[in-house]
C-alpha cells in the first residue's frame, strides 16, 4: 500500500527509539521487531534475556533489557513512588510495579531513555493506558487522551476516525477536543488540510434529541477553540458524498469532502471503523493514542505483524512533532 510505504520511508529518516515490551512473549511482536531491524526502520528496545533473541537483535539498533537486572530499577521505583504517593502508593508497591513491563516501559519514556512505546498485542488497553497516564501524562494543553484510527486504501485520501478505542460516552467538551486532536494529527502527519465532520444520525436539525444536541454543541465548541474546518451535525453520507451534502443543505467545504470523521460515542466509532475495514477494503492502522507527552500507542490484540510495524512507524512520526 503506497501510503503505508511512504509512512515507513519517512519514519526511517527519524532518529528515535521505540520500546516494544512484548517481543519476548508474543511471536507477532518478535517478528515485527525482526522486520524493523532488517529494514533499518527504527532503533528498538525489547525486554528479556539475550538468549530469547536471535543475532539480529544483538546490534547497535536494538537494546535488550533484563528488567530485574536494570541498574536504574531502584531509581525508577523511587520516581514512581514520588509520582503516586499522593494516591496512596507505598514504596513497596512501587518496587513491585516497576518490575512490570508496562510500568517499566513508561519510566523509560519519562527519563528520555526512549522516544515512544508500542504495546497491547497481549495487554489490555487498561494495561497500557494506566501507567502511561500515571507516568508519561498528557500534554499541558490537553485534558484527554483519545484513540483514533487511520484508515488507508490505495487511490483514496487517508481518513482519520475518532474516537474508536477510549472514551465511551464523550461529553460535548470531550467531542470537541477529540475533533481538534484528530485534525491536528491529520495536519501534522500528512500535511493534508483536515476537513472534520461531526457525525450524527441527523443532518443540520433533521432530527431533534439530546444526542443530536450534544454533537451540535460540540461542533460549536470545537469551532470556538480552533481554526480547523469543522462542521456538524451531519450524517455520514453528507460527510462523504458531495451530491448528498448539497441536497441536505451542507454549505461548508466539509460536506462531501470530510477526511476526519468524529463519531458521537465509542459504540459508533468502533463499529464504524471495523465495517469500513471489513466491507470497504480499507486497512485500519491503530488505534493511535493522541495527547500524551510522548507517544504511546496501543495495539489491537488481533493485530498483525504489518500493523505492528506500521504503528511503530507512526509512533516515530509522532516523536517528530514539536
Amino acid at each position: 500500500m503506497k501510503l503505508i510505504q511512504e509512512i515507513r520511508k519517512r519514519a526511517k529518516k527519524i532518529d528515535a527509539t521505540i520500546v516494544l515490551p512484548e517481543a519476548n512473549i508474543d511471536k507477532r511482536v518478535y517478528d515485527a521487531c525482526e522486520f524493523i531491524l532488517k529494514n533499518n526502520l527504527s532503533n528498538i528496545i525489547v525486554f528479556g534475556k539475550d538468549s530469547e533473541y536471535g543475532d539480529i537483535f544483538k546490534t547497535n539498533h536494538c537494546k535488550i533489557i533484563d528488567i530485574e537486572k536494570y541498574d536504574k530499577l531502584n531509581e525508577f521505583a523511587t520516581q514512581l513512588y514520588e509520582l503516586r504517593k499522593h494516591k496512596g502508593m507505598t514504596i513497596t508497591e512501587a518496587n513491585k510495579l516497576i518490575k512490570q513491563a508496562d510500568y517499566f516501559s513508561m519510566m523509560l519514556l519519562r527519563n528520555n531513555l526512549a522516544d515512544g512505546v508500542v504495546a497491547g498485542a497481549t495487554w489490555t488497553t487498561g494495561d497500557t493506558l494506566r501507567p502511561a497516564l500515571q507516568i508519561v501524562k498528557t500534554k499541558p494543553d490537553k485534558s484527554i487522551v483519545t484513540g483514533v484510527m487511520l484508515m488507508v486504501k490505495d487511490g483514496c485520501t487517508p481518513l482519520v476516525f475518532g474516537d474508536v478505542s477510549l472514551i465511551e460516552n464523550p461529553s460535548e467538551e470531550n467531542l470537541a477536543d477529540i475533533a481538534i486532536s484528530s485534525a491536528e494529527f491529520m495536519k501534522s502527519i500528512f500535511d493534508i488540510e483536515p476537513k472534520v465532520a461531526m457525525l450524527s444520525y441527523s443532518t443540520k436539525g433533521s432530527a431533534k434529541s439530546e444526542m443530536v444536541d450534544k454533537v451540535r454543541n460540540a461542533t460549536a465548541i470545537a469551532n470556538k477553540k480552533s481554526k480547523f474546518l469543522i462542521d456538524g451535525e451531519m450524517q455520514v453520507d453528507s460527510a462523504l458524498d458531495e451530491k448528498t451534502a448539497k441536497k441536505k443543505g451542507i454549505k461548508s467545504k466539509v460536506g462531501g469532502n470530510a477526511n476526519v470523521l468524529i463519531f458521537p460515542d465509542l459504540n459508533a466509532g468502533n463499529i464504524g471503523y471495523k465495517l469500513v475495514a471489513r466491507l470497504g477494503g480499507y486497512t485500519a492502522v491503530g488505534p493511535i493514542m493522541l495527547n500524551f507527552n510522548k507517544p504511546v500507542n496501543d495495539l489491537s490484540r488481533g493485530c498483525t505483524v504489518d500493523e505492528i510495524v506500521s504503528t511503530v512507524c507512526i509512533t516515530k512520526l509522532l516523536t517528530d512533532i514539536k
